[in-house]
């Protein structure tokens, strides 16, 4: 590129144009708006700087975010933590949910334990708690822990097995849904072990979410029948350190959501 004389003036227009060139498009976007809006001539050079630093910097985290949750493949991909409706006969331990929405059990490397009956929620609540880590940019990858097994059986088939465990391993967060709830084989029970056992990168947090309609006993009792040793092993994982939500009360499907929403918020209802 020639040298500018000095004594040439550089146009917003350009530098418009040279940060579009660079693919910085929120910068370019925000060097506009201030030129429109006459509080360029106003800023110090480094407030200019900053200012378009932090516009590119948040468009950037919110495609990190954006990629993150689409990668995650969540049940309810707009599951929000904000929409949980604590009904007293549900008996949600809502100070366990706020401490758990920092991601800080991700950093220390534990589980979380969502029980409930058919409805009454645990997906939802799983899938919150991962929207809420990919907000907080955790890399997320959500299973029911039959489509886990079937991807599980079809990798190996295809001789990618262990491309596949490798990718799964570092995950932040990796949700298993309906744990337990069908039976299983010596070799299902086998790639669940391989997934709670798996080492992530050494600079990789690793937490698991299980969601299940079956007690720790009931999970236990059903892994037994088919291997006590991997069981106990299985088992040891999944629980050791982890914290425990239990949901009671009706099936949410019997629960007009979209209205009990509108009473929480004190909205109008027709």
């Amino acid at each position: 590129m020639p040298r500018r004389n000095k004594a040439e003036s550089i146009t917003v227009d350009e530098v418009v144009k040279r940060l579009d060139y660079l693919h910085m498009n929120e910068m370019a976007n925000r060097l506009k708006e201030l030129d429109e809006s006459g509080e360029l001539v106003s800023c110090t050079p480094l407030d200019i700087v900053n200012d378009l630093a932090t516009s590119q910097e948040i468009a950037t985290s919110n495609n990190i975010v954006a990629r993150y949750k689409k990668q995650a493949k969540f049940y309810y991909p707009f599951a929000d933590l904000a929409d949980v409706i604590p009904k007293a006969e549900r008996h949600i331990n809502i100070p366990l949910v706020e401490r758990l929405e920092s991601g800080e059990y991700i950093k220390n490397g534990r589980n979380i334990l969502i029980i409930s009956e058919t409805g009454g929620g645990k997906t939802f609540f799983g899938c919150a708690f991962g929207n809420r880590a990919c907000e907080q940019q955790y890399k997320v990858r959500y299973f029911n822990m039959i489509d886990f097994l079937d991807e599980c059986r079809a990798a190996q088939d295809k001789g990618k097995y262990v491309k596949f465990l490798r990718k799964t391993a570092n995950m932040n967060l990796i949700i298993l849904d309906d744990f337990m709830l069908t039976s299983i084989d010596q070799k299902d029970a086998e790639y669940l072990y391989r997934l709670f056992n798996s080492q992530p990168r050494k600079s990789t947090e690793r937490s698991f979410i299980i969601c299940s309609q079956l007690k720790k006993e009931g999970m236990y009792e059903k892994l037994s029948l088919v291997s006590p040793a991997l069981a106990d092993a299985i088992m040891n994982r999944v629980v050791s350190r982890a914290y425990e939500l239990t949901i009671e009360g009706p099936s949410m499907r019997e629960v007009d959501i979209p209205e009990e929403l509108k009473k929480m918020r004190g909205e109008k209802t027709k």
